[in-house]
């Protein structure tokens, strides 16, 4: 993204995505800061959200899971997805 576009983007932002970048600007965190970049296997996914690992498989099948393929045939479900999955389950 070059300057010009990130200033017009700046100047177009509504109230809250600007108090997100002071947030950010100030050093506080924010959960808009997402620092979990951990990537699960399809056991330690099942086993954090206490499913079967052919659960997951069939969540990622219906699009319901993110997944991250790392090799042709290796995949990798995001933590933070799953973080945000039980957060939307649990309200």
């Amino acid at each position: 993204m070059t300057t010009e576009a990130r200033i017009q983007n700046l100047l177009q932002a509504d109230a809250e995505k600007l108090a997100q970048v002071d947030s950010i600007l100030e050093g506080r965190a924010t959960e808009a800061t997402n620092t979990d970049r951990r990537l699960l296997s399809m056991t330690q996914a099942a086993e954090t959200m206490g499913l079967s690992r052919q659960t997951i498989w069939r969540m990622i099948k219906e699009d319901r899971l993110p997944v991250v393929e790392i090799r042709r045939g290796r995949y990798r479900v995001p933590s933070a997805a799953i973080t945000a999955m039980l957060k939307e389950v649990s309200i």
